[in-house]
């Protein structure tokens, strides 16, 4: 093993220092995997774990496919221990200090270092370092062995413990989860044990890195940074809190050079003296600040607001007592974050202004990049899932609380990409201890993640908890004996410990909320729990249906903000092709392998039951059954969505009589999958887009077109601008086309004169339904609406500046729909792996579904209303083919797919 220097400097800005600086000695790779229970060891990867390992090596088939779910269960729940024997770099122990690092261990462990015992792991979310000095032996083999013991085992005896006082539920997930008891007693992945989307796969290991730090005074652990409003106006402060590992409690004296590369790569640097020792918390910290000019830094902003510039900040540290040298480099970026609640006629406004602008927020929720946390570390992965979210107009992800702060990587890419992170603490849908130990426990998590997180520009709130409040308030588990015990604990454990030491770490200056849904101000003037958690007047909501019908909007709340809601839909065959058998049956909807892959009580029913509001069930006797079941679960679910996300996005600027509305973020769930399943995502689990991501490129747009038929049966047509400037001299284009129009001519044509308010929805036109379609000689079962905003031109056609829309006046399964054949006209190479499709239909088709099948890629568009005999569309391949092979993979189908009856 090679010794690798800590120092961070970038080659073209940096002189060589002759000082000693500090070290670390990677020891990731190859280890020594064993299962204490049986006699048999195996070569074990680090980063990595239990479940990986074994499938590596063959041991365990792909536990993703199938039912290796059940089959592979057991490794979750027997102890596994892993050793690594090295030796040590020459010259590491001529160092003061030399610790042994893990970054990530999942999740109970006891360590041993040459058969002495240096400690233990209990917590996966924290970085556990170990003074091993005078343990390590400089010449010979060096050993180090973690015992780990299984999580359910531990939450089991914890759970024990607990009920000798009083129970904290909840104790079991649902039977259909096929899942593990007690998560909620560990500080681990909670949806590692299953939950109504994912497996249960209670994974082990070490899975981020390992190393052994040297140092001489000091070494730099976390840098921590702000940006305030300098004092004349002119400038920035550059606020910046440089944290030191813990070097034994001696005092720390020297010089910390802060520099930050501006714009034009301007270096704006100062010297500070250092003579701190450790504070209260056990931290040895010191806080500089440096001015910068304001015309030397640019705003960082949201995606489709602005760019993203970035800043290099490297802090260098030289000691005074031996001039060892460390140093740390971050990326910092200018932002400013508000929170806005302020008070109307009823309740509080509650949305997020960035650099002084209000933002309607657009997202979703994203879960576990995968359910292993060790696979969660995939770059390619991560980029794919990120780009793909940027792609469709997202400006925000929310980190959802059971699964786990992720990699640096994700964070940093989100900077890059412009997308603000919602970064929940990692509790979920559950209460939770409140005693000594698990606070401590909660503290150090906390504090690592904190600081590790916080110089992140797209970070903008962190939140205590998903759904804890609503939990207690609403009375999930039936807890009301000992709601005042609850209370006590739920404020100890968010209030107490969490937003305390969060607090501390910000400077006091961070966005925190307490929970997820939260009234915010009300939440906490009633002690924080409120008495309902999702009041449409205050903070953000959670909402699902699975009663009413989704494709009306008067089904939906008017919230100030919703951050969940959402719909189960079914991944395409190929998808599912990819984890089952070859055997057709394991693709039938009523079948053992469907049923087992359904986490969600009565979903399937749930599906059907939306489906056949607005569509016809496919025919139940036809081959095709599952296929158009498929299909029409994506319809029903990216129609739903579409129609609920545009609700919110009306009444940006709106409130009803009763004073709801102003609503300012719509965060669907859920962005991706952990396996092959129904679930609510609009990414499977493969990669593949499902027909709801297409319809967010569309719903998340900046400037739509949206129309609402009321209960008066009028047609109130909206256009939403989020722009941060107006946009003048538009037309708003309403047609009327008959669902059955071989020649594809509008009925009527109606054309209005707008300009579009920065930020801001605006009703412009109000129909009478009825009338207006027989003035067009056709009613409710015969036509739609069509709407799309174009910019007026003068001697060129005016010009789309809103994505297509559509209004439907009836339900279409009451609706007589035309026959159409559609079939793809022709494929062209348009660049390297870029491809026009043109696609020709004989009539309107309604939700044209291209697939490309096992080429992997993405559409301009897809799911889509065509209204034109031909219509052309762009796909973008991520592996090398031929024109032939995207020709012979294409397939075509719509709502009225002759095939399906």
């Amino acid at each position: 093993m090679k010794l690798v220097s800590a120092f961070c400097f970038l080659a073209t800005i940096w002189a060589p220092i002759q000082a000693k600086s500090s070290v670390n000695q990677n020891l990731d790779g190859t280890w020594i995997g064993r299962g204490t229970a049986y006699d048999y060891e195996f070569p074990g990867t680090v980063p990595g774990g239990v479940y990986s390992d074994m499938m590596d090596l063959n041991v365990l088939e792909n536990i993703f496919t199938f039912y290796h779910d059940n089959d592979t269960s057991w490794v979750g729940t027997v102890n596994w221990t892993y050793a690594l024997n090295f030796t040590i770099d020459e010259g590491l122990l001529d160092y003061e200090h030399v610790n042994l690092v893990f970054d990530g261990v999942d999740t109970f462990a006891d360590v041993e270092l040459n058969n002495v015992s240096i400690g233990s792991t209990q917590n996966m979310f924290v970085r556990y370092s170990f003074d091993v000095k005078d343990i390590l032996k400089a010449e010979g083999n060096n050993t180090i062995r973690l015992w780990f013991r299984n999580a359910p085992e531990v939450g089991k005896e914890l759970n024990a413990e607990q009920l000798k006082k009083y129970l904290i539920p909840y104790e079991c997930p649902p039977d259909v989860y096929h899942g593990q008891c007690h998560v909620n007693m560990i500080r681990k992945m909670q949806a590692s044990f299953a939950w109504d989307w994912g497996p249960s796969f209670p994974s082990m290991g070490i899975w981020k890195s390992v190393y052994l730090q040297a140092f001489d005074d000091a070494a730099i652990e976390h840098v921590v940074t702000r940006v305030e409003e300098g004092p004349d106006g002119d400038n920035y402060l550059v606020v910046i809190d440089t944290y030191f590992v813990p070097n034994k409690g001696q005092l720390l004296r020297g010089s910390l050079n802060a520099k930050i590369y501006v714009k034009e790569n301007r270096a704006i640097e100062k010297d500070f003296d250092v003579e701190e020792k450790p504070n209260d918390h056990n931290e040895i910290v010191k806080s500089v600040s440096l001015s910068v000019d304001k015309g030397l830094m640019d705003f960082w902003w949201p995606n489709g607001f602005g760019d993203q510039p970035l800043y290099q900040t490297v802090l260098t540290f030289t000691s005074a007592l031996d001039q060892s040298v460390c140093n740390k480099t971050v990326k910092i970026g200018l932002r400013f974050v508000e929170l806005v609640e302020k008070p109307l006629d009823t309740g509080m406004t509650w949305y997020f202004k960035i650099n002084g602008e209000p933002i309607f927020v657009k997202g979703s929720n994203e879960i576990p990049i995968n359910i292993l946390p060790e696979y969660g570390q995939d770059r390619k992965k991560i980029t794919r899932l990120l780009e793909s979210a940027k792609e469709v107009n997202m400006n925000m992800l929310r980190v959802w609380g059971g699964g786990v702060y992720e990699s640096d990587y994700f964070y940093e890419l989100a900077d890059e990409l412009g997308i603000m992170v919602w970064q929940d603490f990692m509790f979920a849908c559950s209460l939770y201890s409140a005693n000594e130990h698990y606070l401590s426990n909660v503290v150090a998590e906390v504090n690592h993640n904190v600081k590790r997180l916080y110089h992140h520009p797209s970070i903008v709130v962190f939140s205590g908890n998903n759904e804890n409040e609503g939990v207690l308030a609403d009375n999930w588990y039936d807890t009301k004996d000992l709601f005042e015990t609850y209370k006590s604990d739920y404020v100890a454990l968010y209030i107490d410990t969490i937003k305390t030491e969060f607090d501390r770490i910000s400077g006091d200056k961070g966005v925190f909320i307490s929970s997820s849904p939260t009234n915010g101000f009300l939440t906490e003037s009633e002690g924080w729990v409120g008495t309902s958690p999702s009041n449409q007047y205050w903070g953000d909501v959670h909402y699902y249906n699975y009663v009413l019908d989704p494709w009306n909007s008067d089904t939906y709340p008017i919230p100030r903000f919703c951050s969940e809601y959402g719909y189960q839909s079914l991944p395409f065959e190929d998808t599912w092709l990819s984890d089952a058998t070859n055997d057709t049956d394991d693709l039938s909807i009523t079948g053992k392998f469907m049923g087992w892959r359904q986490h969600h009580p009565e979903g399937n029913g749930e599906m059907a039951l939306l489906i056949a509001e607005n569509l016809h069930l496919p025919n139940s006797s036809s081959e095709a059954y599952n296929s158009a079941f498929i299909y029409l679960s994506q319809v029903y679910t990216s129609q739903a969505v579409k129609v609920e996300t545009e609700h919110y996005r009306r009444y940006r600027s709106y409130q009803t009589e009763d004073g709801r509305g102003y609503t300012m973020g719509a965060l669907y769930w859920q962005l991706n999958d952990v396996w092959v399943a129904p679930t609510w995502s609009s990414i499977d689990y493969t990669g593949r887009w499902k027909m709801l991501h297409y319809f967010a490129k569309d719903f998340f747009a900046n400037i739509i077109i949206t129309g609402h038929i009321n209960t008066d049966r009028q047609l109130q047509i909206y256009a939403v601008n989020d722009q941060l400037t107006p946009v003048e001299d538009v037309s708003a284009v309403v047609r009327v086309y008959k669902y059955d129009s071989p020649d594809f001519k509008p009925l009527l044509e109606e054309r209005t004169s707008l300009n579009l308010n920065a930020s801001a929805s605006e009703l412009f036109k109000t129909l009478e339904v009825d009338d207006y379609l027989t003035e067009a000689k056709c009613d409710s079962t015969s036509c739609f609406f069509h709407l799309v905003i174009q910019k007026n031109a003068t001697k060129t056609d005016n010009v789309a500046i809103s994505p297509e829309n559509y209004v439907f006046p009836g339900k279409l399964k009451d609706s007589k729909l035309g026959s159409a054949t559609l079939k793809i006209e022709s494929v062209t190479t348009a660049s390297a792996q870029v491809y026009d499709i043109t696609v020709s239909s004989s009539n309107i088709a309604l939700f044209v579904w291209l697939d490309s099948h096992e080429i992997m890629g993405t559409f301009s568009e897809n799911g889509f209303l065509q209204v034109e005999a031909q219509r052309t569309v762009r796909f973008k391949s991520e592996q090398e083919i031929t024109l032939e092979d995207l020709k012979a993979a294409l397939t075509v189908t719509h709502l009225h797919d002759s095939h399906w009856t």
